[in-house]
C-alpha cells in the first residue's frame, strides 16, 4: 500500500516544488537543472558496469561475499534512475543513495527487515506420509499398452 502512495505523492512533490523554486531560479534555471541532472544521471549509469565489475573481482579476491557490492551498485544504479527523472525531490533522493554511509544504512536496515520477516514467516514442518488413490483418473493410452493399468469394463446402458 505504501508503494501506491509513493507512486502517487512523487509527482505532487514535483510539482509542489516546481511551483516554489521555479521563480526563484527562473525557466532557464530550472531546465538547466534538469538536463544537467538527466545528463549526470546517464553517465553516472553507464559507469555503474565497470564499477561493479571492479568491486565484485575485489570482493572475490579478498574471499568475501559479492552481496555487498551488488545491494551498493543496485543502489547507486537506483541513484542515478533517480537522478535522470526530472525534478527536484527525485534528483535529491538520488543524490543521497550516491552517498556510501546511507547506501550502508539502507542495506542494513534491508537485511535485518528480512531476517525479521524470514524468522516470523517460518514455517512449521510436521511429518506425515500419504497416499495418492487416483481412481477417477483414466488411465492413459501408454499405460493400457504397457499393461501397468488393468482395463476398466466400459459403461453399458
Amino acid at each position: 500500500m505504501w508503494i501506491l502512495l509513493a507512486i502517487l505523492a512523487v509527482p505532487i512533490i514535483e510539482i509542489a516544488l516546481f511551483v516554489q523554486l521555479g521563480p526563484q531560479i527562473g525557466v532557464a534555471g530550472t531546465l538547466i537543472e534538469v538536463l544537467v541532472s538527466a545528463a549526470l544521471g546517464i553517465v553516472l549509469m553507464r559507469l555503474e558496469p565497470q564499477r561493479n565489475t571492479a568491486e565484485l573481482r575485489a570482493a572475490l579476491a579478498r574471499d568475501q561475499s559479492p552481496a555487498s557490492p551488488l545491494g551498493h551498485s543496485a543502489l547507486r544504479l537506483l541513484g542515478a534512475v533517480l537522478i535522470v527523472l526530472p525534478g527536484f525531490f527525485t534528483d535529491a533522493l538520488g543524490l543521497l543513495m550516491l552517498l556510501p554511509p546511507l547506501r550502508t544504512l539502507l542495506l542494513g536496515t534491508l537485511i535485518a527487515r528480512l531476517r525479521t520477516a524470514q524468522a516470523r514467516d517460518s514455517a512449521t514442518i510436521i511429518e506425515g506420509a500419504y497416499e495418492v488413490h487416483n481412481d477417477d483418473v483414466p488411465p492413459t493410452p501408454r499405460d493400457r499398452i504397457e499393461g501397468d493399468v488393468p482395463q476398466r469394463p466400459e459403461k453399458r446402458d
